[in-house]
C-alpha cells in the first residue's frame, strides 16, 4: 500500500494540485488519508476474492496446473474478477461525480472561497488519484497473493493461508463479548430479584386470605 500511496500522492500533490512544498502537513495529510483510506478498502476485496475463489475452486485450478498451465494461467480469471470487483466503487463514483453527488473536498473547497473551477479541478485531481493507488495496489496485493498460494513447482499451498482472526479482532470479539456478558447477568440478576420478590408477596396474600376468610 506505501508503494501506491506514497509515490502518487508525492506526484499528485507536487505536479498536479501545485503545492509548493508539497510535504506541508495540513496539505498533504489529508490527501493521503483519502488515498489510504480507499487503497486498503480494494486491496481487502482483491485478496479476500482471490483466497476465496481459489479454496471453492482448488480442483479446476490444480487442473489447469496439472495440464502444464502456469499459475499466473491457472489464476488468470480469478484474478481479473478481483481486479474489477476492487475498482468497481471507484469507477462507479467517477462517473457520477459532478452530475449526481458532489464529493466531500469539492464541498469543502466551495464552502472555504474557491472557485467552481478551482475545486473541480482539485475534486478530479483527487479521483486520478484514488483510482491510481487503487488499482496499483489491489494488482501487486493480487500477484504476492498468487506467488504465495501456488509455488513455483506449480503445487496449491493453501496451508500458507492463515484462517484465524488477527490478534485486534480477537480483542475486539473478547471485549464485545464481556460486555454482552455482564450486561446479560445484569438483566439476569434484576430478573431473579424480581421473581423473587413477586414470591414473596404471593406467601403473604396466600397466608392473609384465610385469616380473612
Amino acid at each position: 500500500m506505501a508503494g501506491s500511496t506514497i509515490p502518487v500522492s508525492i506526484l499528485g500533490s507536487r505536479f498536479a494540485m501545485s503545492h509548493e512544498p508539497f510535504w506541508k502537513p495540513d496539505q498533504y495529510i489529508p490527501v493521503l488519508g483519502m488515498l489510504c483510506g480507499s487503497t486498503i478498502s480494494g486491496m481487502v476485496v482483491a485478496v479476500s476474492f482471490v483466497l476465496k475463489e481459489i479454496q471453492e475452486n482448488r480442483d479446476k485450478v490444480e487442473t489447469y496446473l496439472a495440464f502444464g498451465a502456469s499459475r499466473f494461467e491457472a489464476c488468470k480469471p480469478m484474478a481479473t474478477e478481483a481486479l474489477r470487483l476492487a475498482l468497481l466503487p471507484t469507477i462507479n463514483q467517477m462517473s457520477v461525480i459532478g452530475l449526481i453527488s458532489i464529493p466531500g473536498m469539492m464541498t469543502g473547497a466551495l464552502l472555504g472561497g474557491s472557485s467552481l473551477q478551482q475545486a473541480a479541478k482539485l475534486q478530479m485531481v483527487i479521483m486520478f488519484m484514488i483510482n491510481s493507488c487503487t488499482t496499483l495496489a489491489a494488482l501487486v496485493a493480487v500477484t504476492l497473493t498468487l506467488l504465495i498460494v501456488v509455488d513455483p513447482e506449480s503445487r496449491l499451498r493453501l496451508d500458507k493461508v492463515d484462517g484465524e482472526k488477527a490478534l485486534i479482532w480477537k480483542a475486539r470479539d473478547s471485549v464485545v463479548g464481556g460486555v454482552v456478558g455482564g450486561v446479560k447477568a445484569g438483566f439476569n440478576k434484576v430478573f431473579r430479584r424480581r421473581s423473587a420478590e413477586q414470591n414473596k408477596n404471593d406467601v403473604r396474600d396466600g397466608e392473609r386470605q384465610p385469616l380473612l376468610g
